[in-house]
């Protein structure tokens, strides 16, 4: 929390050689903005001195994937426009930013400077803090693995059913969810247990918002990780019910 590296405590080395410089990499992006979290909000960069905002226009989800990736995710799940966290201030850095979703830094990407944008119009992300892992998983089906704190970590499958997976497949952008597994189905996980008991109601938008205990009171280990499998085809349209509508598929 200090405001200058001078003012945390060190002492002075006669001991310490050149070749044990310290050096940083400093964060040249981030998210901020009404609700905004470490993983979503109105994305803005650092660029001459100064922070700014980015333009929607052409904003898609490799722009977004692209942002997510320079800021220690995975990947994307949406690229909201219209100042969506709320507009910024300062100037807009870039606009009409086309990624092809493969770029290490937004920076990386073609892109124009702004003449005809407005905060109005700023560009924002969502970014995926939950994942699918293990043996034959797929994009819709794994072991469950939350970002907590900068690691990865499991679910643990007391109390786990269709609300909580219904939770977890709606928040990786599905409509919902087919099965709620437990017992290590997809394989067991690696490091911590980060989530046990959880209870959703199944109206959540995170898995992180259901009650649950957390890993120091947990005595679960990786043979208990949860699993889900979500629907990749759902029925919509005018006067649609659960057993009839337009076929959709993700």
């Amino acid at each position: 929390s200090e405001a200058h590296l001078q003012n945390c405590p060190f002492s002075r080395s006669s001991y310490c050689l050149h070749d044990r410089h310290a050096s940083v990499s400093c964060a040249t992006i981030r998210l901020q903005g009404e609700n905004a979290t470490d993983s979503e909000g109105r994305v803005e960069i650092f660029r001459n001195g100064v922070w700014g905002t980015v333009c929607d226009n052409n904003w898609d989800i490799n722009d977004a994937t692209v942002v997510c990736r320079q800021m220690g995710f995975e990947r994307a799940l949406s690229a909201p426009g219209r100042a969506a966290y709320g507009p910024g201030t300062g100037p807009i850095l870039m606009d009409n930013v086309e990624c092809w979703g493969s770029e290490a830094k937004l920076q990386h990407c073609n892109f124009t400077t702004s003449r005809d944008c407005g905060h109005n119009e700023d560009a924002s992300v969502s970014c995926a803090i939950i994942r699918l892992r293990g043996e034959h998983a797929t994009d819709s089906e794994g072991r469950v693995e939350v970002l907590q704190n900068g690691v990865w970590g499991t679910v643990c499958d007391d109390d786990w059913d269709m609300n909580d997976a219904t939770v977890a497949c709606r928040q990786l952008g599905y409509s919902h969810a087919l099965s709620a597994r437990g017992q290590a189905a997809y394989g067991q996980g690696t490091g911590p247990v980060l989530l046990d008991n959880v209870q959703c109601r199944g109206s959540e938008a995170k898995l992180q918002y259901c009650s649950s205990t957390s890993q120091r009171n947990s005595y679960c280990g990786h043979h208990e990780d949860a699993s889900v499998s979500c629907a990749t085809i759902r029925l919509r349209g005018e006067i649609t019910t659960h057993s009839e509508g337009r076929v959709e598929v993700f």
